[in-house]
């Protein structure tokens, strides 16, 4: 939405907005802004999510790898056992099992994994959304 547009919105001035905007960028209070592309139209038609569990002593590693390859959307070390959760955008069924095997299992230090695929989506979000 243009400064203009949301300007009308508040009843404010496009140039306040705009400096509003650039000084919440200035803090650091907006990281970045971003568009959302439609996976399934790009060819990506499975969403998974993974549960990594590793050894402790080889998280970083596993986190690292695994966060390099572009087909991972997000990748985060939780609390609690050394696990890692992970969401992915694959092509097909058979690049989800070539990810698998091939750049999840092989990796030294995973232990188990835990895979869901989803079937339907309620509601995505790239963070806190205003």
């Amino acid at each position: 939405m243009s400064y203009a547009k949301i300007g009308e919105q508040l009843n404010l001035s496009r140039v306040a907005i705009q400096k509003r905007v650039e000084a919440l960028v200035e803090n650091e209070v907006i990281e970045n802004f971003t568009i959302r592309l439609n996976a399934t139209k790009l060819g990506k038609v499975v969403s998974a999510f993974f549960e990594v569990e590793v050894e402790p002593r080889f998280a970083q590693n596993v986190g690292n790898s695994l966060s390099a390859d572009p087909s991972v959307i997000s990748i985060y070390q939780m609390t609690g056992p050394s696990t890692l959760h992970m969401h992915a955008l694959l092509k097909d069924e058979e690049a989800l099992e070539n990810f698998l095997y091939k750049h999840i299992y092989t990796l030294e230090g995973v232990v188990r994994v835990n895979t869901q695929v989803v079937i339907k989506r309620f509601k995505q979000g790239t963070g806190l959304e205003l």
